[in-house]
């Protein structure tokens, strides 16, 4: 099935970001704009809804005022505020935008651990406190890096700790699958229950769903070397925060950088802001200036295959989440 001109929602960002190449679509095909707080006025026989406003979750309004409604993309790779029962019931197809972030979110993980392999975090603490501390450091070939969540962001994780001189990389995944040749291994987590100690990088990826939330706990965290970066790009309420409190505080070689926390942000008392060791980022891992003329260019791609009647890249099967 063809469709020559779909009805298209657009609901927008709130903080004024434009996408020059979704403006010159809509001068010349008819698309509706709306904010988050005027989405109910959405018309009734819209099929596509292109959602560029952050954490937007209203799904279940969307399906009652939209009943034509065929498929909702998202600018964001996590889906786990967005997939409710409804739309599960539902037959409408949800994508995301994962792979837009995938190479800066790895360029995230890089510096993160080399500011703690290169002792860049001790210096810039020691430098507030007027004082100077010689340490050893540790070269990139003295690492070894596991990946928790081995899926695209995971594998371009690998790529740029390989070209850092990582010689070993490996891989977690929920279950046994296809992988990228990225990874010496690819573990499940019971395999990395006993593992962990081995390595100094450990990067955990994962999404927000009812089996990862808080897969990575006390018991897991106890494991950690004694000397270890331990990097969170994923989600936030996949690590028991305050058991990583305690890890770190138990690690002073070691060091937490987090951009994901839950809650976001954090409550002023949590202990985690009491450790040295740890540095957090307001989720912002992946949010580069370009990042939302790829955000478009997905979606406009995206789009002409819905007008041909093909399969769209990057459905997800809410049926995991």
């Amino acid at each position: 099935m063809t469709q020559s001109s779909p009805r298209i929602c657009v609901i927008d960002r709130t903080d004024g970001v434009r996408s020059p190449e979704l403006d010159r679509y809509a001068a010349v095909h008819h698309v509706q704009t709306l904010r988050p707080d005027t989405a109910r006025s959405i018309d009734p026989g819209t099929e596509v809804v292109f959602v560029r406003a952050g954490y937007w979750n209203a799904i279940d309004a969307l399906l009652e005022d939209a009943p034509a409604l065929r498929w909702v993309h998202i600018n964001m790779a996590g889906v786990d505020h967005i997939v409710t029962p409804a739309l599960r019931a539902s037959d409408v197809v949800l994508t995301n935008a994962r792979g837009v972030l995938d190479e800066a979110i790895a360029e995230f993980v890089q510096g993160a651990v080399l500011l703690w392999s290169k002792g860049l975090l001790t210096s810039v603490l020691d430098t507030r406190e007027r004082r100077t501390n010689y340490r050893t450091l540790k070269g990139n070939d003295e690492l070894a890096a596991v990946v928790i969540g081995a899926g695209s962001i995971g594998t371009a994780i690998a790529q740029k700790l390989r070209a850092m001189g990582v010689p070993r990389v490996d891989g977690v995944r929920r279950t046994v699958g296809a992988a990228s040749g990225e990874f010496d291994r690819v573990l499940t987590v019971d395999e990395l229950r006993g593992t962990l100690g081995e390595y100094s990088v450990v990067v955990a990826v994962l999404p927000a769903t009812e089996t990862t939330r808080g897969l990575l706990g006390e018991e897991l965290l106890s494991a950690l070397a004694e000397e270890t970066a331990f990097v969170n790009v994923g989600r936030g309420d996949t690590v028991d925060n305050v058991a990583l409190a305690a890890a770190m505080e138990a690690r002073p070689g070691s060091a937490a950088i987090l951009d994901v926390t839950s809650p976001e942000p954090l409550p002023p008392e949590h202990p985690l802001f009491e450790r040295r060791n740890v540095v957090i980022s307001p989720h912002m891992s992946g949010d580069t200036h370009s990042r939302h003329a790829r955000f478009t260019e997905l979606f406009l791609g995206n789009l002409e295959r819905f007008r041909r009647g093909e399969r769209l890249r990057n459905v997800v099967d809410t049926a995991e989440h």
